[in-house]
């Protein structure tokens, strides 16, 4: 499948279809990948981001700002909506996302978005916000499925569909203990085929890889590409699982990460000559 790259048959379709009225409007957006319309987004201006916007669902439009390039300031967009289709679109974003868009504002714009959130979304964000942005802390999620090692195997998959209705999706089941120590990982896989009275302390692999909060971007992505990981837990000091950062947070930053080191080559060549 073909990356999409930006058209100006694309721009011009939804450019009049935004002059033709809403019904056409939504026909349009319905033949682009979220993705695709926050690339489209480099092209129109800022009325025009917010008219499509605030057209959307909640769910759709959280998706086009998050897969929004820096550069083009999805925070920006995101402050400029009325207050209500604003605490929609943060409540339906990651934790993770939403964190590192809020980030880029104004410590009384962040106040403001803050504040009009529900009390658990608020004190989430506000926790990931004192992590460095180019650490684990500021790249982790803390929505992630997590059980007990001393769970049956009836009682593990109980709590997995139970915590998995509010997530979309995830690929590591977390294991912990009752003062919530991390223990390790198990899959899903492993639980479903194990004999009906097995105990997840018997499927716990514990020598899972993990990383401190403080541990740099680079190292994170370093450790998911060496042990091929769809996820790494984040834990503290005392072992306790604090999130989870995942294969897709980390292909940004690898990303970023290969267009510096080619832009210090260049710099470096120029110099040279």
């Amino acid at each position: 499948m073909q990356s999409f790259e930006i058209d100006k048959s694309d721009v011009l379709k939804v450019k009049n279809a935004i002059l033709a009225g809403d019904e056409i409007l939504v026909e349009v957006l319905a033949e682009y990948h979220a993705s695709e319309i926050a690339i489209l987004f480099e092209r129109l201006d800022k009325s025009e981001q917010q008219h499509i916007i605030n057209l959307l669902p909640a769910e759709t439009a959280s998706e086009i700002i998050s897969e929004m390039d820096e550069e083009s300031h999805p925070e920006d967009l995101l402050f400029q909506l009325h207050p209500d289709k604003r605490t929609e679109i943060v409540e339906e974003l990651d934790y993770d996302d939403a964190t590192d868009i809020i980030s880029q504002l104004e410590d009384h714009e962040q106040k403001e978005i803050l504040e009009d959130l529900e009390d658990d979304h608020a004190s989430e964000i506000r926790n990931l916000l004192t992590y460095d942005e180019k650490t684990a802390g500021g790249l982790m999620n803390t929505e992630l499925i997590c059980v007990n090692i001393n769970l049956t195997k009836k009682d593990a998959i109980d709590e997995i569909i139970r915590q998995s209705e509010e997530m979309e999706e995830f690929y590591t089941i977390y294991v912990v203990d009752d003062e919530e120590i991390f223990k390790g990982i198990v899959s899903l896989k492993d639980i479903i085929k194990a004999k009906h009275n097995a105990k997840i302390t018997e499927l716990v692999k514990v020598d899972a890889v993990y990383v401190h909060p403080d541990t740099d971007q680079e190292e994170v992505a370093n450790l998911i590409s060496q042990y091929n990981l769809t996820s790494i837990p984040v834990i503290d000091d005392h072992q306790k699982l604090l999130g989870r950062v995942t294969f897709d947070d980390v292909i940004d930053v690898m990303e970023a990460e290969s267009t510096e080191d080619i832009l210090k080559i260049s710099g470096y060549q120029k110099t040279r000559n």
